[in-house]
Formats: C-alpha cells, structure tokens, sequence
C-alpha cells in the first residue's frame, strides 16, 4: 500500500498548541481522527524543534516507523520520543507524516524530514506526566509534556 501525505483536513483542521514552563512544554492537540492526532503530534514536534528554519521542506525517501505500547496515550508519548530520537541520530527533523496503520496500541506509518541548519529548540523527550487523550463526537484531543 503507497503512503499518501496529506495535510489536515480541510472540513475539521487538526490543531496544536504550546504553553511553556522551565524545562517542559506542554502540548495540546487536537485532531478530527487518532492517525491525524499522531500527525499532528509530529508537525508540532518539527515545529517547536526547527521554528524559524522554514520552509519545512521534507527531502529522501520515506522512512517506515512503528511503534507500539498498552495505551493510547504511551503510545503518544512512544511516537514522540522515536521522532525525537530519531532527530538526534539521523540529524533530521521529521515534517510529514503517513500514519497508515492506527489504534489504540500500535501505530506504523512512514515519516519524511529535512535537514535543519539549527534547532530552535532540543526536546530531549515526551513524558507520562499530565499525559492524556480524550476521544469524543468531535475526535480526539491530547496533552503532553514534552522535557526540552
């Protein structure tokens, strides 16, 4: 099956926003869909790590990501931290997202990213405090602290 990048939807745009604390930040999310809770996750991950180093112009092939863990809201915090990782280790960061495979405990996808000229800021890892995801009629939303 061919991975398909596509921006949020138009019907019921997926969000994120940050509020700062020392050391931490806290992200909230929201996304019509789980796949597009975790995309967005990731663009808000590239966001805070590359900020003004713009246009987040993704180059390479695609990169297959799996990850899982016994709950939704670990396996947010596990998708964060295999992009933070893998930032740190291929020297990239990651702006688009092909979540193919999503639910509660198991997500797979592909990944594409450029290579910055400097971070903005380093997020050394998503953590379980003031971890959470809500589901309701209108999709799904999320908190979590990222340690930066």
């Amino acid at each position: 099956m061919a991975a398909t990048f596509a921006p949020a939807s138009a019907e019921q745009p997926s969000e994120h926003a940050f509020e700062e604390h020392t050391g931490e930040v806290l992200l909230r999310l929201s996304a019509p869909a789980l796949a597009e809770l975790f995309a967005e996750a990731g663009r808000a991950l590239a966001e805070l790590m590359a900020g003004d180093d713009r246009p987040f112009t993704a180059d390479g092939e695609p990169e297959s990501v799996m990850v899982d863990a016994p709950d939704c809201g670990a396996l947010l915090a596990a998708w964060i931290n295999e992009l933070i990782y893998r930032s740190e280790t291929r020297k990239r960061v990651y702006t688009e997202f092909a979540i193919e495979a999503a639910d509660e405990q198991v997500l797979s996808g592909k990944i594409r990213g450029f290579v910055p000229t400097h971070l903005r800021t380093p997020v050394k890892a998503a953590t379980l405090h003031r971890l959470r995801v809500e589901h309701d009629q209108h999709g799904y939303r999320a908190e979590v602290v990222l340690d930066v």
